[in-house]
């Protein structure tokens, strides 16, 4: 089970990373090095992933109480090892790939669709169960690679060490707020069932196109459409009548959709962990490369 869970956090982030074409997002054709710096965050924490996977399965068995797992010291010793080794240090991509561990050892699921509520219960046991503390050690983290910018978000929205102490304020609380400027951190917020969600719509993707690139790209698609220009919305609507990557005609639509994105400056670069945390659950479901 532990390889399984490990397997599927993995190979979920190097999907969803590396898919291509993802208009306007990471993908493995882009020329800089966005891709290989997420997926970098994901690998450098190998090892809080499986002390993740251990405490989930320790809370299951009675062994260890939810609500003393420490996941805010966790959480700060993976972003500071990951920023020991690439100073380009996705957060949003570390927290989901830990939580969804967590739960995942916890639950043991067959099925993620099936046993959905459960793994939402879960992540309100082990996220919502967190302390004041918990929020000082992951913003002290923040504050020691730099991450400036998160600091100040949960700042301007009420949440600071005396506030989270004086209201009893949770690591859910932190990560809903993270959430609306950040939606990779949707994938560890209790109140969010988004997910989750993604994860049935992926699957359903899967069985229709038969392919986990073109069914990772279709969620995408689905994800940024809000924040589509309407002749972009046309592309993709087009992009998908064409069959996506699996027909040159999709691949070159896409292809012309990427371009004229950047070149009027859409970029959706921040919905990448959000499609990772999600690819990483519908992996251990049954999405296969």
């Amino acid at each position: 089970m532990i390889a399984n869970i490990l397997r599927s956090i993995m190979e979920g982030a190097h999907l969803a990373i590396y898919s291509s074409i993802k208009p306007g997002g990471v993908h493995r054709l882009r020329i800089d090095a966005t891709a290989y710096n997420m997926m970098s965050s994901c690998i450098s924490v190998m090892e809080y992933i499986v002390k993740a996977m251990d405490i989930g399965e320790k809370v299951r068995r009675g062994d260890l109480a939810a609500n003393s797992i420490g996941l805010g010291r966790l959480l700060a010793r993976a972003i500071r090892e990951a920023y020991r080794w690439n100073r380009n240090t996705y957060v949003d991509i570390i927290v989901p790939s830990i939580t969804n561990a967590l739960i995942l050892s916890y639950v043991e699921p067959d099925s993620v669709i099936r046993r959905a509520g459960e793994l939402r219960r879960a992540l309100d046991i082990m996220i919502g169960g967190t302390r004041w503390r918990d929020i000082r050690e992951f913003m002290d983290a923040l504050r020691s690679i730099g991450d400036s910018e998160k600091i100040e978000h949960l700042r301007d929205t009420g949440i600071s060490y005396s506030q989270a102490m004086a209201q009893g304020l949770s690591l859910s609380d932190a990560f809903n707020t993270l959430a609306s400027k950040w939606p990779g951190f949707l994938v560890s917020t209790p109140r969010d069932q988004s997910s989750l969600d993604y994860v049935k719509t992926i699957m359903e993707y899967y069985r229709r196109y038969r392919d986990a690139n073109n069914a990772i790209i279709a969620l995408y698609l689905d994800m940024i459409s809000p924040r589509l220009p309407n002749w972009a919305k046309d592309m993709a609507g087009k992009a998908i009548e064409e069959g996506l990557m699996a027909t040159k005609t999709g691949s070159k639509t896409l292809f012309n959709m990427d371009l004229r994105l950047r070149k009027e400056g859409y970029i959706f670069d921040e919905y990448i962990p959000l499609l990772t945390g999600v690819a990483q659950l519908a992996v251990y479901e049954g999405l296969r490369p």
